[in-house]
């Protein structure tokens, strides 16, 4: 099954797998002249409840008439490659848009009617391939006037690499160059503006209060179709696990809805029924491409939440909390003390981080977060992601089976940091033959072999001091405890319930055989934990 972003021509193309090489984006605004504090004074903002309980009506033509002036249609233009610029390399020789266009016959059927039309030729040696000049290719989506001098809402993977942006107003057919204020791929949202006056501005609701069954607009251009309005019902809230943002670790939180949304909606608002932005149109799953009744839409509290970021310096500055995590397999609720496999386990503790400093360790499961309910590790992904550097988080922890209250204050982290956070290499030579000698097969986990630490191994594994537990010498390659990421170096500090300190502290623990063993260990300074599944 696809899955599809919702924009026409270079968009849809850019996410239903025609990819392209793309070598320029337009232009961001030099750090905005308007504070997050005044882009949302500029707002029309309106959180009460549907009146009248949200009873059905014949005629939404006044909500269409009050949110249609706010719509626009967005047109990116995107350098198309020539020759050799195929795509990942290794289409050398072909001409992009004619791979574009065997995308579109195959899993489409055709080559909708337009195609390639809107193509200018490069004013500058800029985008060209080796076997030919660089086009711009125009694509089509949509977006929503939120102020009423230009600034508009729309997503990331509507003008992601365009190197230019027209909007046009859909009341009066005017166009405008857009100006890129920032975007951001994680959550898909993107702000842009333009220089005008006296727009209508849509009034923004207030998503957290959406009821699955409330009654829901989409607006926008599909299929290059200016001004269209579409009917459904809210199908489902807190939708994630998609796979549609981009930039690796997707922040997701969508809104489902049955209301159609097509090619060329993305950008576009979700409206309720008294014609209040409560979403911003982002993808369809669908087989045909087209839709099946099965939207997504941004909720508008996620989506302002990243436009007042974006608006002083056109980046996205989010809060760190520094773990790592993994959901519960099944069964494992048990060994960490737990009635249910609900919540996600605390793989690891960054050294220095938010989390360390609040107190957190490995083998933690956090069930809430933020006052809302952790699901998963994508749900308490999108809580941390969307809060800003300072906030503090309260989090509810069980640990050794007990609940425990966590608060942590996030901080900032940018993405080069982000990125580096994997373990680096240790650089150390391995045991010598004497310490293998010394050393001793574990009774409790089978393949492993273990150690007291001496200053040797503490210095030769980084292990800082103060850490107390026995040092992993081994670990046989086909084990069970090497599948689950045990290795040379690592400190068992705790196993299951029973904290480690020597060889001799041990002694007592029984072989748990047939049960998952659970280890907390310090690797190199930094806190993880491991469970050892059943050797089979």
């Amino acid at each position: 099954m696809n899955i599809q972003k919702t924009a026409v021509g270079t968009a849809l193309l850019l996410a239903c797998g025609g990819a392209f090489i793309s070598l320029a984006q337009a232009p961001k605004e030099a750090p905005a002249t308007v504070e997050k504090a005044d882009l949302r004074s500029k707002m029309k903002l309106d959180s009460a409840p549907l009146p009248g309980g949200g009873q059905m009506q014949m005629s939404y033509a006044g909500v269409v008439d009050k949110i249609l002036p706010s719509v626009v249609r967005v047109t990116p233009s995107v350098r198309m490659g020539g020759g050799q610029l195929g795509m990942g390399g290794g289409h050398g020789g072909r001409d992009m848009e004619e791979m574009q266009r065997e995308f579109l016959r195959r899993f489409f059927g055709g080559v909708p009617e337009g195609f390639g039309s809107d193509e200018e030729e490069s004013p500058s040696p800029r985008g060209r391939g080796k076997g030919g000049e660089g086009k711009l290719q125009k694509g089509t989506g949509s977006g929503v006037v939120i102020t009423t001098d230009g600034y508009i809402l729309t997503n990331n993977h509507v003008i992601e690499d365009a190197e230019k942006i027209e909007v046009t107003i859909g009341g009066n057919g005017k166009s405008h160059v857009a100006k890129l204020i920032g975007a951001d791929p994680r959550t898909d949202v993107a702000l842009i503006k333009i220089e005008a006056t006296g727009l209508a501005a849509a009034v923004i609701g207030d998503s957290s209060k959406l009821h699955v069954g409330d009654v829901v607009l989409a607006a926008g251009s599909p299929m290059e179709l200016s001004q269209s309005v579409t009917m459904g019902i809210v199908s489902a809230m807190g939708r994630r696990g998609i796979g549609l943002s981009g930039g690796g670790a997707g922040i997701q939180d969508f809104i489902q809805t049955d209301a159609s949304i097509n090619p060329g909606n993305s950008g576009g608002p979700l409206v309720d029924a008294t014609g209040r932005v409560v979403g911003i149109n982002t993808a369809i799953l669908s087989r045909s491409g087209m839709n099946a009744g099965i939207g997504f839409s941004i909720p508008i509290n996620l989506a302002l939440s990243i436009v007042e970021d974006l608006v002083d310096d056109g980046e996205v500055t989010r809060g760190f909390l520094g773990i790592t995590m993994e959901n519960l397999q099944e069964g494992y609720g048990k060994i960490l003390g737990l009635e249910a496999d609900e919540g996600v386990m605390v793989k690891g503790v960054t050294p220095g981080s938010p989390a360390e400093k609040a107190g957190f360790e490995p083998g933690d499961v956090v069930v809430a977060a933020g006052g809302q309910k952790v699901d998963d590790n994508m749900s308490l992904s999108s809580i941390v992601g969307v809060s800003r550097p300072g906030t503090k988080v309260a989090f509810d922890v069980f640990r050794d089976g007990k609940r425990i209250a966590i608060t942590a204050t996030l901080e900032a982290i940018s993405d080069e940091e982000l990125m580096a956070g994997g373990r680096s290499p240790k650089g150390k030579p391995g045991p010598g033959n004497e310490e293998i000698k010394k050393a001793a097969p574990s009774e409790i986990i089978p393949g492993v072999t273990v150690q007291d630490l001496t200053a040797g191994l503490r210095d030769r594994y980084s292990v800082p001091e103060g850490v107390t537990g026995v040092v992993v010498l081994r670990v046989e390659p086909n084990s069970a405890a090497a599948g689950a990421g045990l290795t040379e170096g690592d400190v068992i500090t705790t196993i299951n319930t029973t904290k480690v300190t020597n060889m001799a502290s041990t002694k007592g623990i029984e072989k748990l055989g047939e049960e998952p063993i659970f280890l907390r260990i310090n690797r190199e300074g930094r806190k993880d934990s491991i469970i050892v599944p059943v050797a089979e």
